[in-house]
């Protein structure tokens, strides 16, 4: 779907000039290096661009000079492979593009959050590429007052001015839901890391609509949520056990990610429960891991590195527009990935 953007209008290296006292051509010498220009006249340049707030246009100087520019990008936690197969589609498709991809890891740390923004900005960043929704709302009027592009993935904008790349969330839940059901299973149960994204928000809330639509029973003690942000694994196999001390045990699980699973299916190995014939299990996400545990977990994939090509591909758009573009919020279809964590009700 696209969102309209307020129309703001940008500062452009003709009124630098104007407000300078120089030359345009003087302007681009100064910002792309290509000819000397007087301490003074820098001088009179940069105070310039500080008072109307200019963005130069990276692409644009990227195409002239023939050299490389930043692309930063921000993500929350490296160590999730989700973020780092993210990282290696959004990567390529800056090298391919003439830019130097620079990773910013937040580690869900507001100050981080905060400084990492601010040197992305000192650095001249052309446009940001941000992997998650960010803690400090008020950084997105940061970005705003500076014109500078951003594009958004996995996340929903948190207002109609951003662009974003996010899976189909609700349409995930309801094919794992409905996998299970054709394998007979109508006692599921729900385990999730803390809600603090839209898209776990969206997956908790249909698993519940699409469980009560399809005629299921959605029990209280089977829909497990931890409410701090720790590891996710760790998070999986606290909330197995906890399901497996419920009086009644569900026949299938399904997780709100794939780390999350794969410490519920420790859980339930540890605790003798097989998997999956005493069990079944569905994850979300597809990280490289989920092809690896034993049992092969099952899943719903977001295709994190076409998700980081695709984020750069519209973000590239963004900053070479003349004009502002209008945000577009790219909605990308999941797939089912089978593998041999589910089987039928025994």
């Amino acid at each position: 779907m696209n969102l309209r953007r307020h129309d703001k209008p940008k500062a452009t290296m003709r009124d630098v000039a104007w407000e300078a006292g120089v030359a345009q051509s003087t302007v681009s010498h100064y910002l792309n290096k290509t000819a000397t220009v007087t301490p003074e006249t820098k001088r009179k340049i940069r105070e310039a661009i500080k008072k109307m707030d200019y963005r130069p246009n990276m692409v644009a100087r990227n195409l002239k000079t023939r050299g490389s520019s930043i692309l930063p990008l921000f993500v929350p936690d490296i160590t999730n492979p989700f973020y780092s197969e993210l990282a290696k589609g959004v990567a390529d498709a800056a090298r391919r593009k003439g830019f130097d991809l620079v990773l910013y890891d937040t580690g869900y740390q507001r100050n981080r959050e905060g400084d990492y923004i601010e040197m992305a900005l000192r650095q001249q960043a052309g446009g940001l590429v941000i992997g998650y929704n960010l803690l400090d709302e008020r950084l997105w009027d940061r970005l705003e007052q500076t014109s500078t592009p951003a594009i958004l993935i996995d996340v929903y904008p948190p207002n109609d001015l951003w662009s974003s790349v996010v899976v189909d969330n609700e349409e995930g839940i309801r094919i794992a839901v409905d996998y299970l059901s054709r394998l007979g299973h109508h006692d599921i149960a729900y385990l999730s890391e803390p809600p603090y994204l839209l898209p776990l928000i969206k997956r908790q809330r249909e698993f519940i609509r699409v469980m009560k639509e399809r005629g299921f029973e959605v029990r209280r003690e089977w829909i497990l949520v931890e409410k701090q942000q720790v590891n996710r694994v760790k998070i999986g196999f606290t909330l197995g056990k906890e399901l497996l001390s419920s009086p009644l045990r569900p026949t299938a699980v399904i997780t709100s990610s794939d780390l999350v699973a794969i410490g519920a299916l420790n859980a339930f190995l540890s605790s003798g429960i097989k998997v999956p014939s005493e069990i079944s299990l569905v994850g979300f996400d597809d990280i490289i891991l989920a092809s690896y545990v034993h049992p092969s977990l099952t899943t719903i994939r977001q295709p994190k590195f076409d998700m980081g090509q695709r984020s750069v591909e519209i973000l590239m758009k963004l900053m070479s527009a003349s004009d502002q573009e209008t945000p577009v919020v790219e909605i990308i279809p999941p797939q089912l990935i089978e593998r041999h964590s589910c089987a039928g009700v025994r």
